[in-house]
């Protein structure tokens, strides 16, 4: 890989991750239209640490009043957060556990990237029709955290995206647009940072150069910052056809480029 590849996936995985298109999707399909047959599943994950810093900024008053709760013994709703969060993310992580060997499987066949654009398009439908009914006084429960979490396990299949199958489940809980997709992205904080340490044990991080490492991870905040701006424009406008459409345009696209 050279810097000019570098450059354009994480310019891919910074417009892909916060977009609920599939980031993850998109990644392989560029990987494999490049030639770029040996990418290790750890510079995929650095570039999603380089969106996870863009959502560490983009959300730094959320963090912060989180941290600060953690002192404070009155601040009950921030603690609950933080179980909430917890509990999502234990879901998830029992799910991943379960199904890593399916990923490497799909990871190595392409060609069912079409099922999973797919997925991600029927679940980006469904919140559509869910995103005028969702309640701003409503705060996040219990049964929303495990029902998020578990979505947000089917979205560890690559072609599945996670940002569209969480900020849907929140509407499907009946979660305000802004509130669906600030937990989402909170989310996003342990579920990246899982990732990192499960993958970078294998020692794969050392077979990669430094400057082209960096020039992803740069391409990749900045995309990262302009597309979540844009995502929670669209969530405000209570638009998601535009994403189902393009997704479901792609998952026919897919037997044509692999």
């Amino acid at each position: 890989m050279n810097f000019i590849e570098s450059v354009l996936l994480g310019i891919l995985q910074g417009i892909t991750e916060f977009l609920p298109v599939s980031s993850s999707g998109h990644l392989i399909l560029l990987e494999h239209l490049m030639g770029l047959k040996e990418v290790p599943m750890i510079y995929d994950i650095i570039l999603h640490v380089a969106s996870l810093s863009a959502v560490l900024f983009f959300f730094r008053k959320k963090i912060l009043s989180l941290a600060k709760s953690v002192f404070d013994m009155n601040a009950r709703n921030d603690h609950k957060y933080i179980l909430f969060l917890i509990v999502s993310t234990t879901v998830t992580g029992v799910m991943v556990f379960a199904t890593k060997p399916l990923i490497l499987i799909l990871r190595e066949r392409p060609q069912f990237l079409a099922v999973c654009f797919v997925i991600t398009a029927a679940v980006l439908i469904t919140a559509q029709f869910l995103m005028k009914k969702g309640d701003a006084a409503r705060e996040i429960s219990f049964r929303d955290a495990l029902f998020i979490g578990f979505f947000q396990g089917i979205a560890v299949l690559p072609g599945v995206s996670r940002s569209g199958s969480t900020i849907s489940a929140g509407l499907m809980r009946k979660l305000s647009g802004d509130k669906a997709v600030e937990y989402s992205f909170m989310l996003s904080i342990p579920a990246i940072l899982g990732a990192f340490v499960m993958e970078s044990g294998d020692g794969a991080l050392g077979n990669i150069d430094t400057a082209v490492l960096a020039a992803g991870f740069i391409a990749a905040f900045l995309a990262s910052l302009l597309s979540l701006k844009f995502l929670v424009f669209m969530i405000r406008k209570t638009a998601l056809y535009p994403f189902a459409i393009y997704v479901l345009a792609l998952a026919a696209a897919v037997p044509f480029i692999m």
